[in-house]
């Protein structure tokens, strides 16, 4: 049996909205562009420091770029692997009520 508050914080972490993943490597500047927190500006300096000095392989590099307050405003949405962006969608499954009928 599962613990009521258990299936409370479940169920709280559904009602978040989904997030993006972008990965720094490879994602063009609109992609940067979607994290929450960065601007065309900051989208940029990944690129460019990314042109420079090679991929990035951990927020530590991240943050010589962006500095360690922004690295963690959107350390929850990169990747330094993979595709340039997944969206992950959360698909809430609806419950249809049924109407009586008379």
């Amino acid at each position: 049996m599962v613990p009521i508050a258990a299936l409370a914080a479940l169920a709280a972490l559904a009602a978040l909205p989904a997030l993006a993943t972008v990965n720094v490597n490879t994602a063009q500047q609109s992609e940067l562009q979607s994290l929450r927190g960065l601007d065309k500006y900051q989208a940029r300096t990944i690129i460019e420091y990314r042109n420079l000095n090679g991929p990035y392989r951990s927020l530590d590099d991240l943050s010589q770029a962006l500095g360690e307050s922004t690295t963690e405003k959107v350390a929850r949405e990169v990747a330094f692997s993979g595709p340039p962006y997944v969206a992950h969608r959360h698909v809430a499954k609806s419950r249809g009520v049924k109407k009586k009928t008379r």
